[in-house]
C-alpha cells in the first residue's frame, strides 16, 4: 500500500492532468449536451433573423 501511494505522490500530475483532460472532454461530448452545445452555437445568429423581418426583399 505504501508503495501505490509513493507513486501518486510522485507522478500525481503525470497521471491526473490526463484523467482530468480526457473527464472533461467525455463531459463535452456526451450525448445528453448536444441540444444545449446547438443551441448555444446559434447564439450569434438570433440577432440576424430579428433584423431581416422588416426589411423588403427578405423571406
Amino acid at each position: 500500500m505504501d508503495q501505490l501511494v509513493d507513486l501518486f505522490t510522485q507522478y500525481g500530475l503525470f497521471f491526473g492532468l490526463p484523467l482530468l483532460f480526457l473527464l472533461v472532454v467525455a463531459w463535452i461530448y456526451r450525448p445528453s449536451a448536444k441540444k444545449r452545445y446547438q443551441a448555444d452555437g446559434n447564439l450569434p445568429f438570433l440577432g440576424d433573423k430579428k433584423a431581416n423581418k422588416g426589411r423588403p426583399g427578405t423571406h
